[in-house]
């Protein structure tokens, strides 16, 4: 069971940005709620933006009385929600579920898309502003149901009360403020600065990808459509909504979701290795090779490498197949169908010994149990024909 630690850093000089001004483009970008064949999908209720921060009234009234002990010893207002959490939270297990701070409360668990939404309650209970931080940690990739999940997750900044200026003359450059971080032992890498509506469109995303693994097609359109409301030009939102349609059989409606993402420079590689796949299914070898050529600019993770890894022996460039094999694992040394089929290919150079290492580390890896006989049987075979 793993058990969240929160780091802190207490940040006094942090730059403001500059203000840039938009050139607005002349044609209209057509949106993604008109690309969607509403037709199919029945629309539910989702779960409200203030039902996702409310927390129970006695949590709110336990949390002010702790803030208020804390401001007689002038701790300052952000520095106290970081105190709280740390003493309120140790014994909160991790676990994969998105959940409304309420929910997180009651179970004592969640993400850390849960924490960030808990950490915001907290922060709108004291009136503070806040900004967040994306950030992907390790382990990073992860695979079920043919659905790959890249798993990234918020750092909460929780600014400290503005401080009166004596002189409007003066520019502000710099905000105090306190950096959250719920998984400081793992090894993090800074990806994206977001916002509040970036984490609310988060919190709907995520449970429209887990409506998806779960086959609501109609859960997942009402979340996706909540979630676009908020970030109406997330490419991840196009690519959620391209899978969502090819799951409910309309190839057409997804290719032109995902043409439309990629017109409108709104990319991301998910997007593109779905459409690839969508492509694929089509027939449309003219449009395999496009979208091929575009994933091989672009830094790729350990499941399209793998794939193309696959493509890559099936066409007989072993050489080549165990070189992206080798980069994936670099990347995410965790994934057992990595060692696989990197076993495949030493196999087939006729490196049994290596063979054989490299099955055993895969049945080392690998959860699932199924998985895990036929890898066992796979060595068996390879030991019996010694």
């Amino acid at each position: 069971m793993m058990f969240y630690k929160i780091a802190v850093c207490i940040t006094f000089l942090y730059l403001v940005g500059c203000n840039t001004t938009k050139v607005h483009q002349v044609e209209q970008q057509i949106e993604l709620e008109q690309l969607l064949n509403h037709s199919l999908f029945n629309k539910l209720d989702t779960p409200s933006e203030y039902s996702i921060f409310e927390l129970p009234n006695a949590e709110k009234e336990k949390f002010l009385a702790y803030a208020e002990k804390q401001k007689q010893s002038e701790i300052r207002h952000d520095r106290i929600i970081y105190n709280y959490l740390e003493s309120n939270l140790a014994n909160f297990k991790y676990h994969g579920d998105t959940l409304t701070s309420a929910q997180a409360l009651k179970l004592s668990q969640g993400n850390c898309i849960s924490l960030a939404v808990l950490t915001q309650s907290y922060a709108q209970a004291l009136g503070l502003e806040t900004s967040f931080q994306e950030v992907t940690s390790q382990p990073v990739y992860a695979k079920e149901n043919n659905v790959v999940y890249v798993a990234s997750h918020f750092r909460t900044r929780v600014y400290a009360p503005k401080v009166e200026k004596k002189d409007d003359n003066i520019v502000e450059f710099f905000r105090a403020g306190t950096l959250i971080d719920y998984f400081p032992t793992r090894r993090s890498f800074y990806s994206s600065s977001a916002d509040y509506n970036d984490l609310v469109s988060k919190f709907y995303s995520n449970l429209a990808a887990t409506a998806l693994a779960d086959k609501q097609l109609d859960i997942a359109y009402s979340l996706i459509l909540q979630a676009n409301k908020y970030t109406p030009n997330d490419p991840e939102l196009f690519n959620i909504a391209g899978v969502l349609h090819r799951r409910a059989g309309d190839l057409q409606s997804a290719k032109n979701i995902y043409q439309t993402a990629l017109s409108n420079n709104e990319i991301s590689i998910n997007l593109i290795s779905n459409y690839q796949l969508l492509a694929k299914k089509l027939g449309d070898k003219e449009l395999v090779k496009e979208l091929t050529s575009q994933l091989v600019n672009k830094e790729k993770d350990p499941y399209e490498l793998l794939v193309i890894a696959k493509n890559n022996l099936q066409a007989g460039h072993a050489h080549q197949a165990k070189a992206h094999l080798e980069q994936a694992i670099t990347k995410a040394p965790y994934i057992a169908e990595l060692y696989l089929e990197l076993a495949k290919v030493r196999y087939q150079q006729g490196n049994i010994k290596q063979t054989q290492t490299l099955l055993e580390k895969a049945i080392e890896l690998e959860r699932d149990n199924q998985k895990i006989d036929v890898y066992q049987a796979k060595l068996l075979s390879l030991q019996m024909d010694k």
